[in-house]
């Protein structure tokens, strides 16, 4: 997926907003935003949004000194979804079809994004009640149901901070049922606004049976061609790959790849109408068409 116009302000917004998180001095604040004005200014319209949040965030980084204004947010949000965990649960316990309803738990957890111009992190519990069995908007999960009894390994390319304990249940979940299947985790190699990181899979208690690795990436999502060896041996190696959220998205939708099946919830626009859905719906939908 490419930049769009509306994209430009979006990362100014995001500029502003991490400078808030590491500073309240007024001149900093300037310095910070007018740099990245002039950044946004060079963008190149073929760029990925991710790609742009790569020249931002170091930016605003090394302007405040603060490498990781995000952290007690990553924090806070991974204590309240692990203080859930229970409820999630027994969400999956008591329905007939568990592996679905961990897929819309999974999505539900996708919410918790502060990439986007306004936090969509609610009461993460009502907004389970309120939402998880409405229909999906993009709904490719038969055809994802249908490949786990042949796969042997199965790659989730992580996201968010709290969403992370969703994906947590969900790779249980598949776990429970086919035990055969090899289980990874991708997260990013630094921290950038509250994506997973290694620190993240250690903090809400990922198992040990699934191996954790960092995609070598420092965008807000995947771009193959920025990703360390080791990410790429085990993403070609995946019979299945689950890509959680809006960044990965952008870095994997021109990759035409039937093994991917993407999984998030559409909080911006611009990506609603990529995708072709309102606003706000939940997706599952399988790659393969660039």
């Amino acid at each position: 997926m490419k930049v769009y116009p509306e994209c430009v302000p979006c990362f100014a917004l995001q500029a502003l907003r991490a400078t808030d998180l590491s500073t309240r001095d007024e001149s900093l604040r300037w310095d910070v935003l007018i740099a990245a004005c002039k950044k946004i200014a060079a963008f190149q319209p073929g760029m990925k949004p991710v790609e742009m949040a790569e020249i931002i965030y170091p930016l605003v980084a090394a302007k405040t000194g603060v490498p990781d204004p995000y952290a007690p947010v990553r924090h806070e949000t991974n204590r309240h979804a692990l203080s859930l965990y229970p409820f999630f649960k027994a969400l999956v316990e008591e329905s007939d079809m568990p592996i679905e309803t961990a897929i819309r738990l999974s999505i539900i957890g996708n919410s918790i994004d502060f990439g986007v111009p306004k936090n969509h992190l609610k009461n993460l519990k009502d907004e389970t009640l309120a939402t998880l069995h409405n229909p999906l908007a993009i709904d490719d999960s038969k055809v994802l149901l249908s490949t786990l009894p042949r796969a042997s390994s199965l790659l989730l390319l992580a996201d968010n901070s709290g969403e992370i304990v969703l994906d947590r249940l969900l790779l249980e979940t598949i776990h429970d049922r086919f035990p055969d299947i090899a289980l990874h985790i991708a997260v990013r190699e630094v921290p950038i606004i509250n994506d997973v990181t290694l620190e993240d899979v250690k903090e809400v208690g990922v198992p040990p049976f699934v191996r954790a690795i960092s995609s070598g990436n420092r965008t807000p999502g995947v771009i193959l061609k920025k990703a360390n060896q080791n990410f790429l041996d085990v993403y070609r190696q995946a019979d299945i790959i689950l890509s959680k959220g809006q960044g990965n998205y952008e870095g994997l939708s021109d990759e035409a790849d039937e093994r991917v099946f993407f999984l998030f919830r559409a909080k911006c626009g611009i990506i609603a109408r990529h995708v072709g859905v309102e606003e706000g719906a939940m997706i599952v939908k399988r790659g393969g068409s660039a």
